[in-house]
Formats: structure tokens, sequence, C-alpha cells
């Protein structure tokens, strides 16, 4: 396999001397007839489709330094607005946006009309969205008033979780305004088609999926699942397709790893992190793809449009013409697109947002506050002591509670190791098994049952405990090799 990768690439640096001109081959088969076809691109399109998807890369994965911080220029921007913002303003936004879900989500349950913003921004919604509207609103109130029982108000559970809302809601916004440089002028297309028969063969999904899987590393998770479930919409996912990215590849952002790591007491462990945990997180992924519930979902398009087999091994198999082909579908991809596009990514990212912030306010405060106030999570690490102690994980009694808690949130195994004599293999341990869990409810979750992608909670709840059951033991042997046995 990697011989005839190596041979493509050199076939692909080949071809790409060969266009010089304006002109592009397009290659197309008819049973064993090769018709050879030109077409020429204009200049826009060579614009759109070169700088315009350079900028996207840039913008998502190239570090820059601003101020000291070296991020990628998103997050740089992300973090200029929540540095400009003051934070009492930040914490009346929230509570506005919390207060105008809720308004917007009763307006729509008794209008009479059968179209229109309102019943397509609340359509789906059903008695577990309106419970956490409703929890949102009264939260959110609380707590910039100072007003309530101590396990809302307390700075731990209820500011906590205006900053997290407040991330996702820059998170969303930001990044879906600027996701259309990565989406809309021909990359996605371009590399999708170059990667298809690794991504085929590996995680039965289309080569276009490693683009969501880095938006969720270099950015967040809600980015990468508001990515896939734009392309699910746009028929380029299946139903199955768009359930099996968003729940494999979603995974946290580089910011976090170095979040996590700090709290877990293996801060000087970063780089090995984010090393193990990219490979489990795919090796995880090729296990998931072919396992109930991700293998029960149905090959369909957002339009009913069944794929059909031949579609799945369109592509699926390298061969002497496939950048010709990546190269065309990126400029006919770039050709079509926008200003309109720019427009309604922003249009989507808002919605996305507004939704998604309602929910995180609402679940983070009781999962914190549970956390803090009551012994359930405690109760959490009772089944799993056997299996650690088993594997000679260290520090079991300090770490067993933590294990399934990345349910609720992805900081709280971290933040229960927190002040805790922890050592670093056990810190390390509990940081890799939470980042490589990927479902977790104060944000992936939420943005994956906002969206239109068909999973639901009891899929992730069956996805997380089986992703938990294969990783204990993959997170415990990576560990004896980084730390020795």
């Amino acid at each position: 396999m990697l011989k005839v990768y190596i041979k493509q690439i050199l076939r692909a640096v080949i071809e790409a001397l060969r266009f010089t001109s304006l002109w592009c081959l397009a290659v197309q088969r008819k049973g064993t007839v090769m018709i050879m076809e030109k077409k020429k691109y204009s200049a826009l399109t060579w614009f759109k489709f070169v700088v315009l998807s350079a900028l996207g890369i840039w913008i998502f994965f190239v570090n820059v330094t601003v101020n000291g911080s070296k991020a990628v220029p998103m997050l740089q921007v992300i973090n200029i607005v929540k540095k400009a913002v003051p934070a009492q303003v930040n914490t009346w936004l929230v509570v506005l946006i919390c207060l105008f879900t809720l308004a917007t989500a009763i307006a729509a349950r008794f209008s009479k009309k059968k179209d229109g913003w309102l019943k397509s921004h609340h359509g789906k919604d059903g008695v577990f969205a309106y419970f956490t509207f409703v929890t949102a609103a009264i939260f959110a109130v609380m707590v910039v008033l100072n007003v309530g029982p101590q396990f809302v108000i307390d700075p731990t559970v209820g500011t906590s979780s205006v900053n997290v809302v407040r991330d996702v809601l820059y998170a969303g916004i930001i990044a879906g305004t600027l996701v259309v440089f990565l989406t809309e002028f021909g990359l996605l297309d371009f590399i999708g088609i170059l990667l298809e028969p690794i991504m085929r063969k590996l995680f039965k999904v289309p080569g276009k999926a490693s683009i969501d899987a880095l938006s969720s590393f270099v950015c967040a998770p809600a980015v990468g699942v508001m990515i896939t479930n734009n392309l699910y919409k746009n028929k380029t996912y299946t139903a199955r397709e768009a359930c099996m990215i968003t729940t494999s590849f979603s995974i946290c952002s580089l910011g976090a790893y170095a979040f996590l790591s700090g709290m877990a007491n293996c801060s000087e462990y970063y780089s090995q992190m984010i090393l193990t945990s990219l490979i489990l997180v795919f090796v995880m992924a090729a296990i998931m793809v072919r396992i109930p519930p991700l293998s029960k979902k149905p090959d369909i398009y957002y339009d009913g449009e069944v794929q059909t087999e031949e579609m799945r091994q369109s592509g699926a198999h390298y061969d002497k013409e496939i950048f010709s082909r990546a190269l065309r579908a990126g400029l006919d991809k770039a050709e079509s697109a926008g200003m309109s596009d720019m427009f309604s990514g922003i249009a989507g990212a808002g919605n996305f947002a507004l939704k998604v912030s309602s929910y995180v306010m609402s679940l983070s405060v009781i999962f914190l506050a549970l956390a803090k106030y009551t012994p359930i999570i405690g109760w959490l690490g009772v089944p799993v002591k056997p299996i650690l102690a088993l594997l000679s994980i260290p520090d079991v009694d300090i770490i067993a509670p933590s294990i399934l808690s990345g349910f609720f949130a992805l900081s709280l195994p971290s933040t229960l190791l927190k002040g805790t004599a922890v050592c670093a293999e056990a810190g390390f341990f509990v940081v890799l098994l939470s980042t490589s869990q990927i479902i977790f409810f104060t944000e992936s979750a939420n943005a994956m049952l906002e969206a239109d992608i068909p999973v639901d909670f009891k899929d992730l709840l069956i996805i997380f405990l089986e992703r938990t059951l294969f990783l204990i033991p993959l997170c415990a042997l990576c560990c004896k090799i980084i730390f020795g046995f």
C-alpha cells in the first residue's frame, strides 16, 4: 500500500508540471474506451481554487504567533474577540441567547405557519430540547444575577459553564463563517478524491472526511460536526458516513490537550499525548465503523437517495489519472462558488451556535453540579476499579471515578484529578482516554444531537461505552510503552 501511495504521489507531481496553462485534462471512462475532454477555466476560477483554498489552509492549519501566543489564525481571531469583549458582556450575551432560544422555541411551538425560520430552526425540537432551553435560560439568569441555589451560582459550576458557552458560541460563529474557504472553493473536492482510496478502505468513508478530522483537531469538535452536517445536507455524505465521521473524527482541539494535561499533572508528556491520541482515534475509527450501531446506519443521502455499491467504489482505487480527476473536481467546484456561499455559511453557523449554546449551558451546569455536590460520579468508578488494577494502572482509587465521567464533559476527568497527588502515568492515562472517547455532552454530543445527522442519545451512549471498553486496554498499553512496564 505504501509503495503504491508513493508512486501515486510521484505521478501527481509529474502531472502537476503539465498544468502550466489554463487547460485541464479530464478523463472519463466508458467501458474500455478513454474519452479525452479539454476544458478551459477562467483566471477567476483558478484564483478561487488556488488562492482562496490556500487561504483556508492558512486560516485553519498554519500556526501564527500573535502577542506571544501561537495558534492557527482562526483561533487567534476567536481569542482576540474573547479578550476584546468584557467578561460581564459575555455573561449577558449568554443570558440573552438562552432567553432568545427559549422564546423562539415557544413561538415555533404555537405558530400556525408550516414554514419559515422558526419552523426550520425548531422543527426537530422534542421534550429534551425544550427541557434544555428552559433550564439554560433559568441557569443563565441565576448566574448573571448571582441568585439561586449554591450548586448553580458556584463559580466552578455556573461561571465555568458560561465560559464554555462563550467559547462554543465564538468558535461556532467564527469558524462557521471562515470554513467556506475549506469547503466551497474546491479544496475539499480536490483532497477528497486524492484520499478516497485510503479513507474508503480503512474507515469506509469518503476522502473528504479527512478535512473534518483536521478541523476538529486544530479548532474544536463542534467545528468538525458543523462541517460534517453541512456536507451531509449537501449530499456529500450518506447518513452512515455522517454518523461515522461525527462520532469518530470530532476530536478535541490542540488547545484542549494542553489545558487537560496541565490539570492532570502530565504536561511534560504533551507531544506524546497528541501523537498517541491521534493513533488511537484512527484505530478506533476503523473498529467502530464495523460494529453496531454505526454499521447498521443506512447508506442513504439527505434527500432519500440510496447510495449504490458503484458510488462507493467510484474513485476508491488509485490510478494514473487520479490527480487529473481531483484537479478537475476542485476547479468545477470553484467555478460554481460565489458570495452566496459565504452568506449561507454565516447564517448556518449562527443558527447552529445559538441552539448548541443553550444545550451546553443547561447540561454543563447539571453535570458539573453532579460532580461537585453528589457522589454519583464516584459511583461510576466502582465497576472500572478491578479492570484498572488488572492492567496495573497506578493510583486506581484516584482516577477510577474519572473514567466514565468524560461522557458528561471533556474537562471533567482532568478536573477531578486537579489538586490530587496523582502520578504522571495515571494522569496521562486519564487524559488520553478522555480525549479519545470523543462523545462528551458539554460540546460535541450536543452539537451532534442538534445537527441533522441521524444519531440519537441512545446511539451516543452506546458508542461512548463501546469506545471506552476498547480504549481502556489500548490506553493502558500505550502508557506502559511510554512509561515502562
